[in-house]
């Protein structure tokens, strides 16, 4: 199924179009690093392990949105171009009424491929499921509003051994902390949060069970506890570091955002 796009969207969709014929050679993958937009388009592009990710986010009207997981991307030095393979297509929905985020669809695709080109105005977003490419802007030279200001927050973060990794979820955004305990053993809870524009920072509304996860010689294993953590906030103290607020207890914690991220 084709992705369809409000006529904002198809305003950028022609602008992609046109900007094909003016594509700026990268030097190398950390060019493409980063948040790129258009209206109704977010997409992330990140280092994690040494591999690089990507995540496009769709937003609809209708408080849903289309989330593309791509599996495996890599520099093409040839095209000049970062070629992404495989990916998950996912399809939710945000319930104002119970603040969680419902997934309605799925569906995995090893055989589809995407890729990314750098034009003279910022990136080129190409996918067969896209009815034509998506023109790009990086998120600092995007227009200002409460979505842009929003997707500021995502990516990864670090506070010494703890770790803060928030997503772009169209409608409310995912922050997922994780604090170690002891060498082997860590606990996780994922915070939904929706951004607010008079405090310009993050507030959760639903907060998930604890979960422990231990290391074992044989993997990973998770398990989930009824303990859940109280409400918290998130809010920058600077461009590169993010302050969690506990607000049952007042502790903060601030994060410094991963120099590999951007």
């Amino acid at each position: 199924m084709k992705k369809s796009m409000n006529p904002f969207a198809a305003l950028s969709l022609l602008l992609g179009c046109l900007a094909l014929c003016a594509v700026a050679r990268a030097e190398s993958a950390e060019d493409y690093r980063g948040v790129w937009v258009a209206d109704g388009v977010a997409v992330e592009i990140w280092l994690e392990d040494g591999e690089l990710c990507s995540r496009a986010v769709f937003t609809e009207e209708d408080d849903n949105a289309a989330i593309w997981n791509y599996h495996s991307c890599w520099y093409d030095e040839t095209n000049a171009c970062l070629e992404c393979a495989g990916v998950t297509r996912i399809i939710e929905h945000y319930e104002w009424l119970t603040e969680n985020v419902q997934e309605l669809d799925w569906s995995l695709s090893d055989l589809s491929f995407a890729d990314f080109k750098l034009s003279e105005d910022g990136l080129i977003f190409t996918d067969e499921a896209l009815d034509a490419p998506i023109a790009l802007k990086k998120l600092n030279d995007a227009d200002a509003g409460d979505r842009a200001e929003g997707l500021t927050f995502v990516g990864r973060w670090m506070a010494e051994s703890a770790e803060l990794r928030v997503e772009d979820h169209g409608s409310c955004y995912l922050f997922t902390v994780t604090v170690p305990v002891d060498a082997d053993t860590s606990h996780r809870w994922t915070y939904t949060c929706l951004y607010d524009p008079d405090s310009h920072g993050m507030n959760s509304v639903r907060v998930s069970p604890l979960r422990i996860i231990t290391r074992e010689e044989d993997g990973t294993s998770e398990i989930d506890d009824y303990n859940t953590a109280g409400a918290a906030s998130f809010a920058f103290v600077d461009a590169d570091r993010l302050a969690w607020h506990q607000i049952e207890d007042g502790s903060m914690i601030v994060f410094e955002r991963l120099d590999d991220q951007l």
